[in-house]
């Protein structure tokens, strides 16, 4: 994706209990949070429901928020196989929201938004909050979700400007 000014990016930090979103929008080199929050899925519901779900309100998000890019959290590591399978599948709802609409997917891993946002790819999530909430001027944590969602918004445009720069060289 070219640089430009004022790009909007929807970070998403999937899960499939529940999973956290977060519209940021750079504009002459400052980050602005549009809108963010978390949703609930409904835990008595089949799983195939739970992805509906999930699509479903991506989908209205996405409409609403008319992002550029959407940045999704990568999610390499979990307690067991089938965990990382669904999150897997989640992770694949959500960008098939994006690119059916001709949006701009990415993917970034814990450990690089760590690193963006505190310098250190072992950062505790406390850190990473709180570097969001100073950056984004939030007033309160947002929730667990969110923020990682907003992270997530964040170290993409952080990896955008970095990439932007080397093309100029």
């Amino acid at each position: 994706m070219k640089k430009r000014d004022g790009v909007s990016v929807l970070g998403i930090d999937p899960g499939l209990n529940s999973f956290g979103f977060g519209l940021v929008v750079e504009h002459d080199r400052a980050l602005h949070p549009v809108k963010y929050g978390q949703y609930v899925v409904p835990g008595k519901i089949s799983f195939e429901s739970k992805l509906v779900f999930i699509g479903e309100k991506i989908d209205k998000m996405v409409e609403e928020l008319k992002p550029d890019v959407i940045a999704i959290e990568k999610i390499y590591v979990a307690k067991n196989t089938q965990i990382a399978l669904a999150l897997g599948i989640v992770s694949g709802v959500i960008a098939s929201s994006g690119l059916s609409r001709h949006i701009e997917v990415a993917f970034i891993t814990p450990a690089e938004i760590k690193k963006i946002l505190t310098g250190t790819g072992q950062a505790l999530k406390q850190q990473v909050s709180f570097m969001v909430e100073k950056l984004l001027g939030l007033q309160k944590s947002p929730g667990e979700h969110a923020v990682d969602a907003l992270a997530a918004a964040i170290g993409f445009i952080s990896i955008n400007r970095f990439n932007h720069l080397i093309e100029k060289l």
